[in-house]
């Protein structure tokens, strides 16, 4: 079987546990929700299997394929806004109220879509 549609069944297998999850190179990075109160900035605080604090809002960096108009690809989804950050790389911006880990599932599995996590924020540290 090709590895492309072997890789495709067990992303899709995933998908269907519905647990939270972003990609990182192609490999999965688990992730579980921290109880912590969000502070100020709406920032959900997250710990991944590999054992990293990470942040996130409501916002997604893409960046697709070579040769591929990424704005049209981006506009079939349902988005608040997009943003071109650099020639190849986007900001999307998803209503709160979706799975920001499942959206971005979506959009890496996606045939021309190369990268797309969520806008990862660092918890600042006072000294």
């Amino acid at each position: 079987m090709n590895k492309k549609i072997v890789i495709s069944l067990i992303s899709f297998m995933l998908l269907l546990n519905a647990s939270d999850f972003y990609y990182e190179n192609g490999d999965i990075v688990e992730v579980s929700e921290i109880s912590q109160p969000r502070n100020k900035n709406k920032i959900k605080y997250y710990m991944t299997s590999k054992g990293h604090k990470i942040g996130v809002k409501n916002d997604i960096l893409v960046e697709c394929i070579e040769d591929v108009n990424c704005s049209m690809v981006l506009s079939k989804y349902d988005t608040l806004s997009v943003e071109n950050l650099t020639d190849s790389i986007y900001l999307l911006k998803i209503d709160k109220s979706k799975n920001i880990f499942e959206f971005t599932q979506k959009l890496y599995l996606d045939g021309n879509i190369k990268i797309a996590h969520p806008n990862f924020r660092k918890e600042r540290k006072w000294r």
